[in-house]
């Protein structure tokens, strides 16, 4: 079950402002260029360095794959899961944000994984709504909360 945004005003302390027709509003922090390969085996994580494209208010964002940091802190509850989703307007203009699941317990200044497919490239703002948060009801509480390396994480 999707929660409402007025469940998660109440269930998360939000303003009115934070959330969006669906879930919560992610909004651009920053964007990364991957400068090297990662490497994810059994015994092995490895993530690559990663460059921040430089910009002031406006990004110019060629074509590629980049790692974007969003604003918000967020924290899921226990018995929820996350789910990030692109806004419609990027998708409109060649551009994707993948998601992995935003799982219970975690909390921190999330990332997502940009695509821009567009040749001509696209120009965002610092601080406009790229993604939104959908938040999903399990059908409890589960004793697998996140404790992982990300929980807190936040930006530079």
């Amino acid at each position: 079950m999707i929660i409402r945004p007025e469940d998660l005003i109440q269930i998360l302390k939000l303003s009115e402002e934070q959330i969006d027709c669906a879930g919560v509003k992610l909004t651009l922090h920053s964007i990364y260029m991957l400068e090297e390969p990662g490497e994810l085996s059994i015994d092995t994580r490895k993530i690559p360095r990663y460059r921040e494209l430089v910009c002031t208010t406006k990004c110019m964002v060629p074509m590629g794959v980049y790692i974007v940091r969003y604003n918000e802190y967020i924290k899921i509850p226990n018995g929820y899961v996350g789910l990030a989703i692109p806004r419609s307007s990027l998708l409109r203009m060649g551009v994707t944000i993948h998601s992995a699941a935003w799982d219970p317990g975690y909390e921190g200044q999330g990332i997502g994984l940009m695509i821009v497919f567009n040749p001509h490239g696209v120009i965002l703002s610092k601080g406009v709504q790229i993604a939104q948060l959908v938040y999903f009801k399990m059908t409890g509480e589960t004793q697998k909360v996140y404790n992982g390396v990300y929980k807190g994480e936040k930006a530079d």
